[in-house]
């Protein structure tokens, strides 16, 4: 099996997509094409960051996100209301909630931390260039230490 690092991001987020298809609804006919560039930038996101699509992964990425790219925390807060992604948290259940909270609550500061040592922040928008780039060079070239 390849090792997930050493995959470019374009093959990862192949790989994120096929393995969450099931539950990414934002690749639905009718989205708004500003909607869905929101959504792959949150996807690299989650490739980059590591992060899976629990409520602990959805947690941690927006953490990454608004400590560790360029879109920072009014922007997120105002793409997330205006791509109504607050909507997708109803899609986990009770005990789903209880499992993942206080993990993620827990890991808060260290991930804050992390995305505060990167070297700079991740482009939101402009990540085409290092498409065809490993994951593992990426997260050398920013300072990326995924929290596991």
């Amino acid at each position: 099996m390849m090792d997930k690092t050493n995959i470019t991001l374009r093959q990862g987020l192949e790989k994120f997509y096929k393995e969450h298809k099931s539950h990414l609804s934002h690749h639905k006919e009718g989205i708004p094409c500003e909607v869905k560039n929101f959504f792959r930038s949150h996807d690299i996101a989650h490739v980059l960051f590591g992060c899976d699509i629990s409520l602990f992964g959805e947690g941690a990425v927006k953490i990454w996100t608004i400590f560790g790219t360029t879109l920072g925390f009014w922007k997120h807060i105002r793409a997330y209301q205006k791509a109504n992604a607050f909507e997708l948290s109803r899609n986990f259940s009770l005990s789903h909630v209880l499992r993942n909270i206080f993990r993620f609550l827990l890991s808060i500061p260290a991930l804050v931390i992390r995305a505060k040592k990167m070297t700079k922040p991740l482009p939101w928008t402009n990540f085409e260039p290092h498409l065809d780039t490993s994951i593992s060079e990426l997260r050398k070239e920013y300072n990326i230490r995924v929290l596991s």
